[in-house]
């Protein structure tokens, strides 16, 4: 993993805390945010595969990359959540430095952003 602001793996924590419903220390690194990452999903793949399906469609995760994690783990016997969670992970700090980067501060109002 690149060296990345802590503000930004600190913002992913918060994320991954609300949006799969899990505790999260506060200054995590990223092994440990992958490996309870890794925990939860496979819970969900387990029990409930729909919701894992829907909040991958609604992180904009390539199912492609999904497909080819999960093909290998079954091939092999490998463990496909880390991996998975790393994705997942990966997309959200995208999403974050993208939005810091193209953060227009200078605007007045939201209505003029437009």
């Amino acid at each position: 993993m690149a060296s990345l602001p802590a503000q930004y793996l600190q913002e992913t924590a918060a994320w991954t805390q609300e949006n799969f419903e899990v505790r999260i220390p506060v200054n995590i690194s990223y092994e440990l945010l992958e490996e309870i990452l890794a925990g939860r999903l496979e819970t969900l793949i387990n029990e409930d595969f729909r919701h894992f399906i829907f909040l991958l469609y609604r992180l904009d995760i390539a199912e492609k990359k999904v497909r080819e994690i999960l093909e290998t783990a079954t091939a092999t016997g490998a463990d496909p959540y880390k991996p998975i969670a790393a994705l997942i992970i990966e997309r959200q700090l995208q999403k974050i430095i993208s939005r810091a980067t193209y953060k227009q501060d200078d605007l007045p109002d939201d209505e003029e952003r437009w």
